[in-house]
């Protein structure tokens, strides 16, 4: 049996070698409170908007349990799909366009991704990560949906849902997670991460 000195210690080599293999994604901070979260329900469900090269983490951190992830690129669900065998990616739309962002706080029912397997409604969420789809200037579809149905998902399931908002330094996701995800609900904000308990 591996001790748990052993196992942080190889989590963490594991964890630098992200960071530095994608320099100016997320901070090894960031990495730390995601995989010990989802580690801490290990066994349970964790859902992820954004496939990416820290994908096969958190199914690490989920040994046991569903590890489900949301993403509207072919060509990223591709790659997610020939580096990790068997990985759950259910490919999505988006309609938003970021520059709409504040248009959109008008309407959030319009936000909600109603064009998912009914399996997502119906799943009671443990964790859920909101990395994707990009919001990096204002021709991207922005966060504003996949932020509004984490709310949702997580409102649905039985106990606390842990939600993490990456990219929290930018308005759209900030303002987003704390008008739909509540700002009394906002646990801590790290770097450029916000987590929220719901």
């Amino acid at each position: 049996m591996v001790s748990h000195a052993v196992l942080a210690a190889s989590v963490t080599r594991s964890l630098e070698a992200l960071v530095a293999a994608n320099p100016g994604q997320a901070t090894l901070r960031e990495y730390r409170i995601i995989w010990q979260a989802i580690a801490a329900r290990r066994g349970g469900n964790v859902l992820v908007f954004g496939v990416g090269r820290d994908s096969p983490q958190w199914i690490d951190a989920n040994a046991g349990g569903q590890v489900t992830f949301v993403e509207h690129e072919p060509a990223w669900i591709a790659v997610a799909r020939d580096k990790t065998p068997g990985i759950d990616v259910v490919p999505t739309r988006y309609t938003t366009r970021a520059w709409a962002w504040r248009l959109s706080l008008l309407r959030p029912h319009r936000l909600y991704l109603r064009n998912l397997p009914s399996r997502i409604h119906e799943t009671s969420w443990d964790v859920i990560l909101v990395d994707g789809p990009q919001g990096y200037n204002r021709r991207c579809p922005g966060r504003m949906s996949s932020i509004y149905t984490a709310s949702r998902l997580a409102q649905r399931s039985a106990g606390r849902t842990e939600v993490f908002v990456h990219d929290a330094d930018r308005e759209i996701e900030r303002a987003c997670g704390d008008r739909f995800l509540g700002e009394a609900n906002l646990v801590r904000h790290v770097d450029r991460l916000r987590q929220y308990r719901v």
